[in-house]
């Protein structure tokens, strides 16, 4: 199954106070709606109470419940690229993302959130309005400060948290009635502990929540100020602010209700070291990490090695959050608010300093990539993978900030060309193809820069398929490097020929043009990223039947091995594997076939899984294995898969599968043939990569491999159902819980029965306790 969840988890329940009436009614909401928006202003708590609903309702959605923050993406090109990246959907393929989203969601019973749509408002009902008429089971909860206007939705204002009237206050036990009084309640506790509302404070308490409208992200703001401060000075200062700000027109009552006026307070309240860190720590889209905030915080009045005790300080008065994206601390990461990152960014805009922080935030992520650039194939390669998917939007604002500032349009070539290595190895192509084709566009100077470009952008429109692009990419690539006479560059180039050549069906080319690599061609500045180049030439050797094939395939796999290059390994497993096939030596290639596969499991890259399983059904078929053979070859077209990716429609593997699927009909025939690939093309990704490895399959008799492996022949939902009845849930609990209706689940109960080969509920209960399914 999916997973249950997949995003960033809400906080522990001590975290979500006071709104148990809105939750129930936006939970009864979304069981009649596929589509809700939570609306209201900033600060109100609609990612809090959107998260929560999320984790409350996920045993309604056995496909799972996906979070996708958008807070941090600003370009609306990029929101279904920003999707499809945290869904884990392989979109390699060259048709629009949005076509591979709708069909990789169009059977799935799933809730999305999208949280934090304001700014990206249009993109994000288009692409809502695709998906809805694409998949009729998905869900979609949205946050926004306002309504998407579309079609079917439904609206969920929430309000602020209730507050006391300050002319007829109840007993300070009767406060506790109050959203907005509990809540600073809580949050005071936390930052003073052992404070409580009681006789002596209750009417301060009253008069803050009040005062700041009973907005939660206000509450918790003025509540941490109780570190540092009394009570009643607290309020004395924040009476002074509001009397001060009630001249202004800000605080007219259409515009009362908003954050803002305790958010300038707050600043005021800062020291000017930790203003400075706030405005600069703006220029960060979505979250940073310490040291990138040192290197853009750090100058001028501040230095560098006292950011880190700034941002704790902004960390205790709950203008930073941290993260933990990851573990130890490798996976701390700091972020502002949405509304307090546009405090700093407005703040920014009016300061006169000499350093502007965008800068030294663009040259840091171009010494980033650089390093990541130079280090990618060793033995941190898996580390920087991971650095930079965490590092996603930050990288596109520098892109965006080399593009938008004259002159330095050739640092957006650079850095793009080296971001190839990240993009093919997370599949992100359509990523890299933006970024490059806008950088292309915006510099036409004849330097190495540009040659780098284009070579990298043509590996990257051949893989997705597009012969014509990278062909004329290819020849302006191969014309410049040649004109520049720069050697690496014109490796680079011949490496993106030898792979569009090989696409084109010309084999003996592209073995010639691997030949012509030099040895420079093997570092990283000219690597395509996922393998060393001698891999594209090993390929197309071995599919030649050329006798080099081996030699270049070790070659290649002991390069990986020696630099410990963990996510090129099994792409140089299955080279070496692919050959060893060629050569008839099935043991070997099955058994390195299988390493590949090991390393593959825990990894996202389906494509890689789907070619390895079809290695492995043809040496399965080789070893007279021919039910082996038929589910391994259903299994790498399940529906796991995308099915236009070009790679997957070789007709040198389409012939190869062609050869392994007449070799088992004939053997089982067609009747048997087809059952074991249904069987195979049931599988999901996890348990094809079981098989491949040699797990056991159904050759049992029904009834006694139900009861023996009972899950896989439940569908996601009916799993859920047996859980529900394991707990002792009877029809209309489970209806309750899953929000479906109590003769939905009577149909459920009456096809696990039946699957399993049961008659009692009891016996259900049994089987789950004995798998361990509960």
């Amino acid at each position: 199954m999916p997973p249950q969840w997949k995003g960033r988890l809400p906080g522990s329940a001590t975290n979500f106070v006071s709104r148990r009436r809105e939750l129930a009614a936006a939970r009864k909401l979304l069981s009649t709606s596929r589509l809700i928006t939570m609306t209201g202003v900033s600060g109100i708590g609609k990612s809090r109470l959107a998260l929560r609903l999320a984790m409350d309702v996920r045993p309604a959605f056995p496909d799972g419940v996906w979070l996708v923050e958008l807070a941090g993406c600003d370009n609306a090109d990029l929101l279904a690229e920003t999707v499809a990246v945290d869904l884990d959907v392989d979109h390699r393929c060259g048709s629009p993302v949005v076509k591979t989203l709708s069909a990789f969601l169009a059977d799935k019973m799933l809730l999305l959130v999208l949280d934090h749509c304001d700014g990206l408002t249009d993109a994000c009902t288009r692409l809502i309005r695709a998906l809805l008429a694409a998949a009729p089971r998905l869900h979609v909860l949205v946050t926004s400060r306002n309504a998407l206007r579309l079609g079917g939705e439904r609206v969920f204002p929430l309000p602020p948290l209730t507050v006391p009237h300050l002319d007829r206050l109840p007993p300070a036990t009767g406060l506790n009635h109050y959203g907005a009084v509990r809540l600073f309640a809580a949050r005071a506790a936390a930052a003073h502990p052992g404070f409580v509302v009681d006789e002596s404070n209750w009417a301060d308490v009253a008069w803050i929540c009040r005062r700041v409208d009973g907005i939660p992200l206000a509450i918790e703001l003025v509540a941490a100020q109780l570190r540092t401060m009394p009570l009643r000075r607290l309020v004395d200062l924040l009476d002074a602010h509001f009397r001060e700000r009630t001249k202004a027109v800000e605080l007219a009552a259409p515009h009362r209700l908003r954050p803002q006026p305790v958010i300038d307070w707050h600043f005021d309240l800062c020291s000017p070291a930790e203003r400075q860190v706030w405005k600069r720590l703006s220029v960060f889209t979505g979250s940073c990490d310490l040291a990138a905030a040192e290197a853009v915080c750090g100058g001028e009045d501040v230095r560098a090695d006292e950011v880190a005790g700034i941002v704790t300080t902004l960390l205790d008065k709950g203008i930073v959050h941290r993260r933990q994206d990851g573990t130890a601390d490798e996976g701390i990461r700091y972020q502002l608010l949405a509304p307090m990152r546009q405090h700093g960014l407005e703040q920014r805009s009016r300061s006169t300093r000499r350093t502007d922080p965008r800068i030294r935030h663009r040259d840091h992520y171009l010494s980033l990539v650089a390093v990541a650039g130079t280090d990618w194939f060793s033995s941190r390669q898996a580390l920087w993978a991971e650095r930079l998917r965490k590092e996603r939007d930050n990288l596109r604002t520098a892109i965006a900030s080399c593009l938008d500032e004259r002159g330095k349009s050739p640092l957006a070539l650079r850095i793009t060309s080296t971001l190839l290595h990240f993009w093919l190895a997370t599949g992100e192509l359509h990523e890299g193809r933006y970024w490059l084709d806008r950088a292309i566009a915006a510099d036409s100077s004849p330097t190495v820069e540009r040659a780098d470009a284009l070579s990298a952008r043509a590996i990257l429109t051949t893989l997705m398929g597009d012969v014509a692009h990278a062909g004329s990419s290819l020849a302006e690539a191969d014309e410049l490097a040649r004109r520049l006479n720069d050697r690496r560059s014109q490796a680079y180039t011949r490496l993106g020929l030898s792979m569009l050549t090989t696409h084109r069906g010309d084999l003996a080319g592209a073995v010639i043009l691997a030949e012509q690599q030099s040895p420079a061609s093997a570092t990283p500045a000219t690597s395509p990223g996922r393998t060393p180049p001698s891999h594209s030439g090993a390929i197309d050797a071995a599919l030649l039947g050329d006798s080099t094939a081996a030699s270049r395939a070790e070659d290649g796999l002991v390069l990986c091995m020696t630099r410990q290059a963990s996510r090129s390994m099994p792409h140089a497993l299955w080279v070496a594997a692919f050959a060893a096939w060629r050569r008839d030596e099935l043991r070997r290639a099955t058994a390195l076939a299988q390493s590949a596969l090991r390393l593959l499991r825990p990894s996202n890259d389906r494509l890689a899984v789907a070619l390895t399983l079809k290695l492995l059904a043809w040496t399965a078929i080789g070893q007279n294995q021919h039910t082996k053979a038929a589910r391994l070859l259903g299994a790498s077209a399940s529906r796991w898969l995308p099915s236009e990716l070009a790679v997957v429609q070789s007709q040198h593997y389409a012939a190869f599968d062609h050869r392994c699927e007449n070799g088992s009909r004939q053997s089982l025939g067609d009747h048997q043939f087809a059952t074991a690939y249904h069987q195979g093309a049931q599988l999901g990704v996890d348990q094809a990569i079981g098989y491949g490895l040699g797990m056991p399959a159904a050759d049992r008799p029904p009834t006694e491999w139900t009861r023996q492996h009972g899950a896989r022949s439940l569908t996601p939902r009916e799993q859920q159902v047996a859980e529900l009845i394991a707990q002792g849930m009877r029809n209309k609990d489970i209806a309750a819980t899953l929000l479906i209706a109590r003769r939905t689940a009577e149909t459920h109960v009456e096809s696990i029965l039946t699957k399993l080969g049961f008659t009692t509920r009891a016996e259900i209960t049994a089987w789950i306790a004995g798998t361990g399914q509960s």
